[in-house]
């Protein structure tokens, strides 16, 4: 997935592991743990890549309304 941000694949990993880790602890502390990672076709959703993915178009509100209107 680093090849889509044009990242090296080791930065792009570090900065994974450190989202998910957040990502884990954010719904440890808030009593809902994650208990896996969302898998799409048998391959895990890179959750990383999405938020960023959405994020850079503006976050979840303009991506909702660019689904509705394709």
């Amino acid at each position: 997935m680093a090849d889509i941000l044009k990242k090296d694949p080791a930065i792009y990993q570090r900065e994974r592991d450190s989202f998910i880790r957040d990502l884990k602890h954010f719904h440890e502390a808030r009593g809902t743990p994650v208990r896996r990672l969302p898998f799409v076709n048998g391959k895990e959703l890179d959750l990383y890549l999405l938020y960023l993915l959405v994020t850079s178009k503006g976050g979840w509100v303009k991506v909702k309304y660019l689904i509705i209107f394709i």
